[in-house]
């Protein structure tokens, strides 16, 4: 139980430190639902955020960052293999995209306002070009039912889903404006400016353009977090088990300490009277309580080892598992059992061999 605590627990902080690709704080999405499926509404309330110096960016984006897109296979691009079957992770985004995701531009640009041909431009994820087998693949073109679409950007891929698993290729067009193609409103904040006020503000001018529809923000860094919920319920459960498997383990070792010592104390006596010393009595009634915790050690390491290995295949990205943690539990057990069984063990050591012998 400790093995696997201590895995969990590295996983997760694993998981939770690993750079997504984008920049999570200081970013929030609200629902464009009434007014703002107006884009002249939409474009408004984006301009006096900018004003009010809120905001350093917005963009439109299609459903909520953190959830699944939609998943299409009827893209054909000249070379593909017809008689494999590609999934692709589709996108609908509006312009300053990568600027209010904080993402990495590898190659291109992203959507611009200054080009009227950007509504049959798409961005790529590195996973995509990679899918496509593309070398240079700014330029190149792709057919999606029967549209033609041209690259104009390659993205460092970005894990908006879950930090544990790979990230899926990719494909992000530019918004048309309708409720179908983007249904959330990203905001990043100023960073600069007080969080406090910055929401005030937002829920002000939300009321002024949307009065129908109160402001629900929801922060990413708080959403990414959330997929880690079942991964954290494991680890508290691990902690709590585990704590309790210590806790027991130290009343039987107590207790088997108790017993024996009453069952050799008349030995213990006898070898103080012909002079044994502390040290002696106490390494004799140690050393076979340490045994036993080595040889449990040396059967539960690799079960702990194997029900490890198996749990963190689910994950894509994981910890890599090393002789630490076992070595880490072992030296734990035996400070355990040195602290439970030596307690007693003094007590024993310590006592008046008179007490044992004067009834012989």
């Amino acid at each position: 139980m400790i093995i696997c605590a201590i895995l969990v627990y590295s996983q997760i902080q694993y998981v939770r430190n690993k750079p997504l690709g984008f920049s999570k704080d200081n970013l929030i999405q609200i629902e464009k639902a009434g007014e703002f499926t107006n884009p002249v509404k939409t474009e408004l309330f984006r301009q006096e955020l900018l004003k009010a110096g809120v905001i350093t960016a917005a963009t439109e984006y299609y459903a909520g960052l953190t959830n699944g897109g939609d998943n299409s296979a009827d893209i054909t691009w000249p070379g593909h293999d017809q008689h494999w079957l590609y999934s692709w992770n589709n996108r609908v985004a509006g312009y300053d995209f990568t600027q209010t995701l904080g993402l990495k531009i590898l190659e291109g640009r992203d959507f611009s306002r200054n080009f009227s041909s950007d509504t049959s431009s798409v961005l790529l994820n590195e996973a995509a070009v990679k899918s496509m087998e593309l070398q240079k693949p700014l330029g190149k073109q792709f057919k999606k039912s029967g549209k033609l679409f041209t690259i104009i950007g390659v993205l460092q891929d970005y894990n908006y889903e879950s930090a544990s698993y790979r990230t899926a290729p990719t494909i992000t067009y530019l918004s048309n404006h309708t409720h179908e193609a983007d249904r959330t409103i990203l905001l990043r904040l100023n960073p600069k400016h007080n969080l406090s006020s910055a929401i005030q503000t937002i829920n002000e001018w939300n009321r002024r353009l949307n009065p129908a529809y109160p402001s629900e923000l929801i922060f990413i860094d708080q959403e990414m977090e959330d997929k880690l919920a079942n991964e954290k319920l494991l680890s508290s459960l691990s902690n709590l088990f585990g704590g309790f498997a210590i806790f027991i383990s130290c009343l039987g070792l107590l207790g088997l300490a108790l017993y024996i010592a009453e069952q050799r104390s008349k030995e213990i006596s006898i070898r103080k009277v012909l002079g044994a010393d502390l040290s002696n009595i106490l390494f004799l009634l140690n050393k076979d309580f340490l045994i036993l915790v080595v040889l449990s050690n040396l059967i539960a390491c690799p079960l702990a080892y194997i029900i490890s290995y198996q749990w963190l295949q689910k994950f894509d990205y994981s910890i890599e598992l090393t002789i630490w943690p076992m070595l880490t539990t072992t030296g734990l057990s035996l400070l355990i059992a040195i602290f439970t069984v030596g307690i007693q063990s003094f007590k024993i050591a310590k006592a008046n061999p008179i007490d044992a012998l004067k009834y012989e």
